[in-house]
């Protein structure tokens, strides 16, 4: 019996570790979500996810991004990016005004692709790197609200 009790202890607490991904609320209006699954309906609620484990470089590839769209003058091409399941991809487009910055992210985590406009071309680079730093931000922010209910 007493195995059997030591058994379960630690299968409960194997259990019990950090979430794996992070749900993202694309329009930034939403606290994340933390979550060991991802399922259709995120799509639907147009939530985002990102592996937890990945989320430095997330941001990392973000602050690049932002970077890029500060630019007075884009000199040469977008790199595409990986962090963990999101995949980046850009395009840039030459109009009679200016470069112009296209990004999308498609993360496909758990056999689930779910594709986010980042940047939009149709809009300015200065627009869109307004959104960017908001987007940074919110990231930022949500992290910091998660630490502060884990150590409660």
């Amino acid at each position: 019996m007493k195995y059997i009790f030591i058994f379960l202890f630690f299968f409960a607490a194997s259990q019990c570790n950090a979430q794996k991904y992070i749900l993202l609320d694309e329009s930034l209006y939403r606290p994340a979500v933390y979550t060991n699954h991802i399922t259709e309906i995120e799509k639907y609620k147009n939530f985002f996810p990102v592996e937890v484990k990945d989320i430095p470089q997330f941001l990392s590839v973000l602050e690049k991004i932002e970077k890029r769209l500060s630019e007075s003058k884009i000199k040469s091409k977008l790199n595409n990016y990986k962090a963990g399941c999101s995949e980046f991809t850009g395009t840039l487009f030459m109009l009679a005004n200016g470069e112009r910055i296209d990004y999308i992210i498609i993360s496909t985590c758990e056999g689930i692709k779910i594709k986010m406009h980042l940047c939009d071309a149709k809009i300015t680079n200065a627009n869109n790197e307004y959104f960017v730093k908001a987007w940074i931000n919110y990231i930022k922010s949500n992290l910091k609200a998660n630490k502060k209910d884990t150590h409660h």
